[in-house]
């Protein structure tokens, strides 16, 4: 027998010593098992927290299997472009450039990695889980599905793995954050555990995961929190009913990428009142896009209005298309005096961004031959609003369900409304997600939906929710004023 014939035979039911002769990497005890389980079980789920070397395992099992098998197709999914890209994509040649000898078998390229001359028969490639028909069409006597974030995949890009699983040697590797509480990845874990190689890892048990990741997750955040459970234990959330807005909604909403008109922008500024708690101005775009919110440790109004000027000119300076700006600042407590100081300022600051625009179209203001071309130029539409959270109820939308008590639930509950419809882009912010997923609500004897309250949840160990009351006022409009138009 060649003894090349030999060597892929071993590799081929030994991944482990594979990794380590041929990618030349070490793979920890967790990733050894994991490769074990691959080689052992025809699926393969892990649960896992933050940072453990997900990436590297799938792409390791990428070139161990294009190596080792004969004419071997491998679809691999993510719930992004990016992460599937980026990430996975990129992990794979980072590991082929391990070794120069493996370069010279297999072919890199962004669209797909082959076997040197079968470009068409032996490959991997990528397809991202925004289309249904990502995983379909691959039948081979050697198939293996690699679906990276699983818990992220829709459940019907999932449908024809299933179908794909009749060969000896067709498998799954699915691997991910366990962020939600149904679907293909977590009945991977629950109802369908025994038609799995279910395994767990703890972030904590990882020697890629850094001390000082998890011992300021647990500072932050508190052992009990989701937060901690998704990204350092690697478990799912807990059945919260009680909890306004779910996690999985705000993990969601950090990979959309929604089209803008650039027409309008909210701010919403949460102005602290004690001093432990932070005062946050936060930015939407068309009511749909996060521009990146700003926190100021202090209470001094004049400061706070200060930022919200700089916040004010600069987005009318980057976003010039924009026609319409509502700044609405909470008005209970110090608020009131942001709101009088930016008031009082309006039409000066109006004036001003309109002789930026003017002379950035290459025109002078103080030119008496240019002033109907001036004149043309149109002022911004900049209002003050004044906002309280603790004004009246009622609904979000005409014919819904749900009524709220005041208006601190209104504007969450349209935050609310946003995120499980999908209307809106969040950062990728452990601290925005803990903060809107850790508020919980009470239904009260006239069946309304009370939001706890600030001082209930500090008492549970719960910091202020700043950030997202920002956000909440940046999505609200009082009486609901031009809702209809931009909502």
């Amino acid at each position: 027998m060649n003894p090349l014939d030999e060597a892929i035979r071993f590799y081929a039911d030994e991944p482990v010593y594979f990794v380590e002769d041929v990618i030349r990497a070490r793979p920890d005890e967790k990733q050894r098992d994991i490769l074990k389980s691959l080689r052992d079980y025809p699926m393969t789920s892990v649960r896992s927290g933050h940072g453990i070397g997900k990436s590297a395992v799938e792409a390791w099992a990428v070139i161990w299997f294009l190596m080792t098998r004969p004419f071997p197709k491998i679809p691999c999914t993510a719930p992004t472009k990016h992460q599937l890209y980026d990430v996975l994509w990129a992990e794979v040649s980072k590991w082929l450039r391990n070794n120069p000898e493996l370069k010279k078998e297999l072919i890199w390229t962004y669209e797909r990695i082959y076997m040197r001359g079968y470009k068409e028969e032996w490959f991997a490639v990528p397809r991202t889980a925004t289309n249904p028909d990502a995983l379909q069409g691959f039948h081979s006597e050697h198939v293996l599905y690699i679906i990276d974030e699983a818990s992220g995949v829709p459940d019907k890009v999932f449908e024809p793995v299933l179908g794909a699983m009749t060969g000896e040697d067709a498998r799954l590797l699915m691997m991910g954050n366990p962020t939600r509480l149904t679907g293909f990845f977590y009945d991977s874990h629950h109802g369908k555990r025994e038609q799995y190689s279910a395994m767990h890892v703890d972030g904590r048990d990882s020697r890629h995961v850094a001390k000082k990741f998890v011992q300021d997750i647990i500072r932050m955040f508190g052992e009990d929190s989701d937060v901690f459970r998704v990204r350092v234990a690697g478990q799912f959330p807990k059945s919260a009913p009680d909890s306004l807005i779910a996690m999985e909604w705000c993990e969601e909403a950090a990979r959309r990428s929604p089209e803008l008109l650039k027409e309008r922008i909210d701010i919403g500024i949460d102005v602290a009142r004690y001093g432990d708690d932070s005062s946050a101005l936060y930015p939407l775009l068309d009511k749909a896009e996060s521009l990146g919110y700003e926190l100021y440790h202090h209470n001094r109004t004049t400061e706070i209005s200060g930022y919200a000027v700089i916040m004010i000119k600069r987005l009318a300076a980057d976003y010039p298309e924009a026609t319409v700006m509502r700044v609405k600042v909470d008005c209970d407590g110090l608020g009131v005096g942001v709101y009088d100081n930016l008031y009082e300022q309006k039409d000066r600051i109006i004036e001003e961004i309109w002789m930026e625009r003017v002379r950035r179209q290459g025109l002078d203001p103080e030119d008496p031959r240019q002033y109907q071309e001036c004149m043309e130029v149109p002022r911004l539409d900049l209002e003050i609003v004044e906002c309280h959270f603790g004004g009246a109820g009622g609904k979000v939308e005409d014919g819904d369900p749900v009524e709220y008590s005041n208006s601190t639930g209104l504007m969450w509950g349209k935050v609310r409304k946003y995120l499980q419809e999908g209307r809106l882009r969040l950062p990728d912010d452990d601290t925005l997600f803990s903060q809107l997923s850790n508020r919980k609500y009470i239904v009260g004897k006239d069946g309304k939906l009370e939001l706890e309250r600030k001082e209930a949840m500090k008492k549970r160990g719960v910091s202020s929710p700043d950030i997202a009351d920002a956000l909440a006022l940046a999505l609200y409009d009082p009486n609901n004023e031009w809702t209809l138009e931009w909502s």
